[in-house]
């Protein structure tokens, strides 16, 4: 488990899926994947993060919310970095249905509590 004092401050965003793509099951989607099941616009956050350890800690407070611009029977959320490439840096399904205009939310980062094999790659920095 992460354990460094400092963590960093990076830009990420939050976008809603109507599914989990379908793709080659031996690894993770890519963002050329996940773009295929894309509904909305993303939102824009910052979260704290320990880069090289890779580790996520989470958004800062408040937390994050995406709105669903659709009704969605089955939706997954990802958390990208802005260049959207590569594989999500978390990924899961939301749990429930989602109506037009019904939220889902990241909750903010708490102290202590990580998240540890998070791929950061071309994270931006924020001091």
């Amino acid at each position: 488990m992460a354990t460094a004092e400092t963590p960093e401050i990076i830009e990420c965003r939050l976008r809603l899926h109507v599914a989990h793509p379908t793709g080659d099951p031996s690894g993770e989607p890519r963002w050329a994947e996940w773009s295929t099941t894309v509904v909305g616009d993303p939102v824009t956050f910052q979260a704290r993060v320990l880069t090289k350890e890779g580790a996520w800690n989470g958004p800062l407070p408040p937390g994050v919310d995406v709105s669903s611009p659709h009704d969605l029977d089955d939706p997954w959320w990802t958390v990208f970095l802005p260049d959207g490439s590569g594989v999500a840096v978390l990924s899961g399904q939301v749990g429930r249905r989602l109506g037009i205009g019904e939220t889902f939310s990241l909750p903010p980062a708490v102290d202590g509590h990580w998240t540890d094999g998070v791929v950061f790659e071309g994270a931006i920095l924020f001091r």
